[in-house]
């Protein structure tokens, strides 16, 4: 396959179907646990607390590791789900880069939030089967964790643009030189992340998704959001309490052959099932403006393809009939969401994690001054006055932290004592209790 953009002609081989060569990225996967779940596990894990959301204001205290003896960590997050330390399980896809950049900041997030996050490592893949990935990977004693907006990276080495036939590059050029190569390509990478999760589920589903979690959450960031979206394992649906897709248009663009593959969880899941999606307005992958890769590959009559473009999966669940969904656009923002509009992000988050199947017209992210409903599609500015949270990919210590949604009751289960302490820790004053659910509570009073 020709990639006239880069100049450079790809072998791109037929993909192994045996879901047993894609346990790796299940034993490999990068984990962030509360703090109330690190204490309680502590003497398990060793080192110290490594993980915290973004500073100033954010949760401290959370840990972030990488799974290295798999049967016995599979078994102490079954573990987790039955002690109540955590709120429920989210299982996170991550983007093209792999567990770095967003995806990583996610996990603190939520972390953060109260929930446990498995991301699955789609770049632990091992080079004997010649597809992608990056090599040697960072133990997690190794792995930089003090910049929320940085590159969060857990690789000793990277597999740069076409090292191996699925390290890719996405530009219009490429797509519209042989769109039926293209078309067979993106479902060959496709299958690669749907065995990927198949294999997870398979291996250690019994541990996940069996009585110990009663909250599981699948959510999907870029390309993982494409992934997570087209995704149906009865196992994994059955148990699923809601479904997140970041960065994502549910919608038949380049990044699939027919518009089939568009449909969330092949229509094949329950509609009541709670959906959230949510994208900056002018993605330049998959905006609906001319100027996006979508756009552009969808209106060359003679080398694109795709349907009418609108840059968010509205039209979807409406069209599948989805019976509890929301759609936020983040005008004015491009692919990358959360290093302007963290606040407005996380906040959104919270309230749809915190009770899925609730009427998103009563959530304190979206009923707040800067979030209008149109045409069904919230529109949210981002929450942060005139700071950012992020500058040149650097932590803004001057951005407000702002959170309005809600958090789900095991995530604040402090006393009254507690809170008191911990406002006292903190240097704070006042009543406004949901920030105390952000501050680092003093030594003793964590895991009650």
């Amino acid at each position: 396959m020709y990639m006239p953009y880069h100049k450079k002609t790809v072998a791109v081989p037929a993909i192994p179907l045996n879901v047993t060569n894609y346990t790796y990225a299940a034993d490999n996967a990068m984990v962030s646990i509360p703090a109330k779940c690190y204490d309680m596990y502590q003497a398990k894990l060793g080192l110290t607390p490594n993980w915290n959301d973004r500073q100033p204001g954010g949760p401290k205290g959370m840990f972030y590791f990488r799974i290295s003896d798999p049967a016995k960590e599979y078994e102490m997050l079954s573990e987790m789900g039955q002690s109540g330390c955590a709120c429920g399980l989210v299982i996170l896809l991550h983007g093209t880069s792999g567990v770095t950049w967003q995806s990583g900041s996610y996990g603190a997030m939520l972390s953060g939030m109260g929930y446990v996050v498995i991301a699955p490592d789609s770049h632990s893949m091992p080079a004997s089967m010649g597809l992608k990935g990056v090599g040697k990977l960072k133990k997690t004693a190794d792995i930089a964790t003090a910049n929320y907006c940085g590159k969060l990276n857990p690789y000793e080495e990277t597999c740069g643009t076409w090292e191996l036939p699925f390290c890719y590059s996405t530009q219009a050029d490429n797509i519209l030189n042989d769109r039926q190569k293209y078309q067979e390509y993106v479902e060959r990478n496709y299958m690669i992340r749907k065995l990927e999760l198949d294999a997870m589920v398979a291996t250690y589903g019994s541990e996940l998704l069996g009585s110990t979690w009663n909250r599981v959450f699948l959510l999907g960031r870029s390309e993982g959001a494409m992934t997570a979206g087209r995704y149906f394992n009865p196992m994994l649906h059955q148990k699923l309490s809601g479904l997140i897709l970041s960065g994502w248009s549910c919608e038949f663009n380049y990044f699939m052959s027919c518009a089939d593959h568009a449909k969330v969880c092949g229509d094949q899941c329950a509609k009541t099932m709670p959906v959230l999606n949510i994208n900056g307005k002018v993605d330049s992958y998959f905006g609906a403006q001319d100027s996006s890769v979508a756009a552009t590959v969808a209106a060359n009559t003679t080398h694109g393809y795709g349907g009418h473009i609108t840059g968010n999966c509205h039209a979807a669940f409406t069209a599948q009939g989805f019976k509890t969904s929301t759609v936020v656009d983040f005008p004015g923002v491009s692919h990358s969401i959360m290093y302007s509009h963290d606040n407005a992000l996380r906040s959104i988050l919270g309230d749809f994690l915190a009770d899925p199947a609730s009427d998103s017209s009563t959530w304190g992210s979206l009923k707040r001054q800067g979030c209008t409903l149109d045409a069904g599609i919230y529109q949210c500015d981002a929450d942060s006055g005139d700071q950012v949270p992020c500058v040149s990919y650097v932590t803004n210590p001057a951005a407000p932290f702002n959170f309005r949604g809600q958090l789900a009751g095991c995530a604040a289960s402090m006393t009254c004592g507690d809170v008191k302490g911990i406002y006292k820790s903190n240097g704070c004053c006042g009543a406004a209790p949901v920030k105390a659910a952000f501050m680092t509570a003093p030594k003793g009073t964590a895991g009650r």
